[in-house]
């Protein structure tokens, strides 16, 4: 029995001296252990931290937006005239973007568009077509100078009606998730029955094409169910039903294959001889757009530096000159 009780207070006295030895490996154990999922748990957490301060940020700018007070010209009445021609002017106007106040994109520019006439602005990019585009539409006011319509000015104009007499058509159109009727008669102000969209859609050459869905004017469609051509001949129904005084067209065929820039031509065509009274501006990088326009204006650094139609420009043998020379060797 003594041997017995010897052995065990032996066996214990021996594990109580291994004790630190086990303990520190045991330590070692759940450290390593603690280590390896802090590490993934820190990296989660940080991700969630991350994203949270993303949506804070986003939602600040969001509810900032929602504080803002509208632009005066929405708020003051401005005055609608009885009837619209269309005769634009840009007097001496000069324009910079207020983040890049030393770099003019117009400078003391003077062009006058006579009212039912068709002109097409050209130039290398940057030398300011899109941002006349945008000074008519008052998206932008002129840091100097003056725009008229018809001799008034536009801040004296009210925007709402003056936006409603005008037609734009973008480069890249955008196609609502709606049936092809209701994209054609889409914010159009006035009545309008399935006769005028019809109507819109043959002088956009969209009919045929409309018409050979499953469902005709009623098919549902996105942006991607249509074709660029498409799209671009819906939009411009889109801009011919509200019967605009002033029609924009803004480089209509700079992303379009050749079939497709062929529909457009016809419908810049069919624009021009129509019986309507239209003011249509078209902006261009494809000179082949732009043969029969009345007047081309070539633009350079803010400047109009030529005039003139199609013919006479060649003659000139200036910058237009030189565009249509490259275009014609690479299409």
């Amino acid at each position: 029995m003594s041997i017995r009780l010897g052995k065990i207070a032996r066996w214990r006295w021996k594990k109580r001296q291994d004790w630190p030895h086990r303990r520190r490996r045991f330590c070692r154990k759940v450290a390593k252990i603690s280590s390896g999922g802090w590490r993934q748990q820190s990296s989660s957490y940080w991700r969630i931290l991350e994203t949270t301060y993303s949506s804070i940020g986003a939602s600040e700018q969001i509810f900032e937006m929602m504080n803002r007070l509208p632009c005066d010209q929405f708020l003051v009445q401005g005055i609608k005239l009885q009837r619209l021609m269309g005769h634009i002017q840009f007097v001496d106007v000069s324009f910079h973007y207020p983040a890049r106040s030393m770099m003019p994109v117009l400078e003391h520019l003077n062009l006058s568009v006579k009212a039912n006439e068709v002109i097409a602005i050209v130039g290398l990019s940057g030398s300011g077509k899109s941002t006349l585009i945008n000074l008519l539409l008052r998206l932008y006011e002129p840091c100097s100078g003056q725009v008229y319509i018809d001799g008034f000015p536009l801040k004296e104009l009210d925007i709402r009606w003056l936006r409603q007499n005008i037609g734009y058509v973008a480069q890249e159109p955008h196609i609502f998730h709606m049936d092809i009727k209701s994209n054609i008669g889409y914010g159009c102000p006035r009545n309008i029955n399935q006769e005028d969209i019809i109507n819109a859609a043959k002088l956009a050459y969209a009919h045929d094409f409309i018409s050979s869905l499953p469902n005709s004017y009623d098919t549902l469609v996105d942006g991607n169910v249509l074709s660029g051509g498409q799209k671009q001949r819906i939009a411009i129904a889109r801009a011919i039903i509200r019967d605009p005084v002033v029609m924009i067209l803004d480089e209509p065929t700079s992303a379009l294959d050749s079939e497709s820039e062929h529909y457009i031509k016809e419908v810049l065509y069919t624009l021009r001889n129509e019986t309507t009274s239209r003011t249509i501006i078209i902006i261009a990088h494809r000179l082949s757009t732009v043969k029969a326009a009345d007047r081309i204006i070539v633009m350079d650094n803010g400047r109009i530096i030529e005039m003139g139609n199609h013919e006479e420009l060649l003659v000139k043998d200036g910058l237009y000159a030189k565009l249509n020379k490259i275009q014609a060797d690479v299409f």
